[in-house]
């Protein structure tokens, strides 16, 4: 039991420091050898943890969307309203990106994966698994008859565009979003699929 304790304690220090160099040097430009220098640990550790930099980047991509995707449907099994759960989404989402490192980690990320097609197709279940867990939410409404099939579909564009837009004004270090934020983003999704609440 300790050694699995002390196993999963080295994994997180692992990710931790990885994640704050591939955000300063990029997922391109860091090596193995200097994620396991500043993890204070041997080569050899390092892979018994993971293969290679891509799989601890995917760790950490793959781990982290899941704690979100799960805490947002709890969220939402509880919640009384559409909107509700799209304030909880957009809330979530200026949080995450108010960390120093996380848009240069996402634009490093990216364009790695821009460059590594093979590698990129990996990385598309990420998207899947938002896009599956939005697109579920999405449907609860549209059987509930508050809205129509197409006001679906525009509203998942919707959701997606306005986190892209959230990951990509993310880049101005000093931006401020309006604390109403999410409540402006969610009702403006709301009207523009004729959201009707019974």
């Amino acid at each position: 039991m300790k050694d699995k304790t002390n196993e999963n304690l080295m994994k997180e220090k692992i990710k931790n420091k990885a994640f704050s160099l591939m955000a300063k040097k990029g997922l391109k430009d860091i090596s193995m050898r200097e994620i396991a220098e500043a993890c204070g640990v041997t080569k050899p550790v390092l892979y018994y943890y993971f293969k290679d930099k891509e799989d601890l980047c995917y760790s950490l991509i793959v781990e982290k969307n899941i704690v979100s995707n799960e805490n947002l449907k709890k969220f939402a099994a509880s919640a009384s309203s559409l909107k509700e759960i799209l304030v909880f989404i957009f809330s979530e989402f200026v949080k995450d990106i108010s960390h120093k490192d996380v848009f240069p980690f996402v634009v490093h990320v990216s364009s790695y994966l821009l460059s590594n097609p093979e590698l990129g197709k990996r990385f598309q279940v990420v998207r899947d698994q938002n896009f599956a867990v939005l697109s579920e939410i999405l449907e609860k409404e549209y059987k509930k008859g508050f809205i129509t099939k197409k006001g679906k579909e525009i509203g998942l564009q919707l959701i997606l565009a306005n986190i892209a837009h959230l990951i990509l004004n993310s880049c101005e270090h000093n931006i401020k979003f309006s604390p109403t934020y999410p409540k402006d983003m969610a009702q403006a999704i709301l009207k523009a699929i004729d959201y009707r609440e019974k």
